[in-house]
């Protein structure tokens, strides 16, 4: 027959007791801990605004009057509760053409996952999806950050990130230069505004060791053709990147 014990419990009882209900209290503790730091991320992750794209191109209008036109697959997130208060903060990941409302007082920031982008007020294209990364300057003034290096770009100027990492500043056909040379062969010549424009320029093998003396003031075209005009090079065929001469 079961016998029913009373009295004074065994000698440690009491502590494997407490231990227990400690125990418990512990793992309700962290329970409540748990939730209520899930809950509070969650509520900050809905607050952000995400404009995004899918196999579409779009063009969004910002709260400060700035528009963004978002080529496939790309992404910006902003927090309605900060942007425009001190600052205009957003992360961007993909491609597109930024037109920044201008405000001194309130500079628009763009983190680029690997480099930042701080504008007053200007237009630009961030490439930020392609392998080789890079901002194009079609107006204004911008300042990037990558690693610590600060670099400015002005109008017409181009900064590449290579997908080796190596930082390259070029400008833009239209940005007017002046090159000057003393004797320089013409393959020279055509290497260096290779260099300056980031572009590829084709022409026929006999003129490379002709040499160009003078110097010279346009855009890429204009250039070009002043340079080759003795040889009554002219361009047949070219775009942004690629120029052949005959």
């Amino acid at each position: 027959m079961a016998q029913h014990r009373t009295g004074n419990p065994r000698p440690g009882e009491t502590r494997a007791k407490y231990i227990l209900g400690r125990s418990c209290s512990y793992s309700i503790a962290g329970v409540s801990l748990f939730y209520q730091t899930t809950l509070s991320y969650r509520r900050n992750k809905a607050d952000m605004l995400v404009l995004k794209t899918g196999n579409e191109t779009k063009t969004y209008r910002l709260a400060d009057g700035s528009t963004v036109t978002m080529q496939p697959y790309s992404k910006l997130v902003m927090d309605p509760n900060r942007f425009g208060k001190n600052e205009r903060p957003v992360e961007f990941e993909g491609k597109a053409f930024f037109s920044i409302a201008k405000d001194k007082a309130r500079p628009f920031r763009i983190d680029a996952h690997g480099f930042k982008v701080q504008v007053l007020g200007t237009q630009f294209l961030l490439d930020q999806q392609s392998a080789d990364k890079s901002v194009v300057l079609k107006e204004g003034k911008v300042k990037i950050e990558q690693k610590g290096k600060i670099t400015y770009l002005l109008q017409g100027e181009t900064w590449v990130n290579d997908i080796s990492g190596m930082e390259h500043h070029y400008y833009s056909p239209s940005k007017v230069k002046t090159f000057a040379f003393d004797g320089q062969d013409y393959e020279e010549v055509i290497r260096l505004l290779e260099e300056t424009y980031h572009v590829q320029i084709q022409y026929p093998d006999q003129y490379r060791k002709q040499k160009i003396q003078g110097s010279f003031t346009g855009n890429l075209k204009e250039v070009i053709a002043i340079v080759s005009y003795p040889f009554n090079l002219k361009a047949v065929n070219s775009n942004d990147q690629h120029i052949i001469l005959k």
